[in-house]
């Protein structure tokens, strides 16, 4: 007799409430704006959020890291907008001077469990690497960009890690 074998797949996720938290003793830069960004795409996703891990079916963990990978050069910098000072009008002109700038590589990864029983039900990563000190390298930006990304997929499974322009 030849024994019968049963796996139970994980079913995905069910939309329900879920509550976004950053891995304890990680210290994240704009840590808040990442919880933000994922409760927001999760919100768009169906899910609820709620800002008490103790009273939700799911809980989103962020576990957030960066690396320093080099310099790279942008060409000029951000204009401000025109400002009016009393008789007449102020207008900056961008700089046509390359500056250096560190290059940021951070990377996301989401686990999402059951509350009750601790079992991860979802878990994804993705990357960016972006100029430090530009408005697309800022901290808040990589959030955004990096969640609405990588939880654009959930609840279904990617195909690997993602990487994000």
């Amino acid at each position: 007799m030849t024994p019968l074998l049963l796996f139970a797949a994980a079913a995905a996720p069910v939309p329900g409430t879920v509550a976004v938290v950053v891995r304890d003793g990680e210290t994240v830069p704009a840590a808040a704006r990442y919880v933000e960004a994922a409760t927001a795409a999760l919100a768009r996703a169906d899910f609820t959020p709620l800002p008490d891990a103790g009273h939700s079916r799911y809980v989103a963990e962020l576990a957030v890291s960066t690396t320093e990978n080099g310099v790279v050069a942008s060409r000029g910098a951000e204009v401000a907008p025109p400002v009016y000072h009393g008789g007449g009008f102020s207008v900056g002109l961008p700089s046509r001077k390359e500056q250096l700038h560190a290059l940021v590589v951070t990377k996301l990864r989401v686990t999402v469990s059951l509350r009750a029983d601790s079992q991860v039900v979802w878990t994804a990563e993705a990357s960016t690497a972006r100029a430090a000190g530009t408005a697309s390298g800022s901290p808040e930006a990589v959030a955004t960009a990096l969640c609405d990304a990588l939880l654009r997929w959930f609840p279904h499974a990617l195909p690997g890690p993602l990487s994000v322009p």
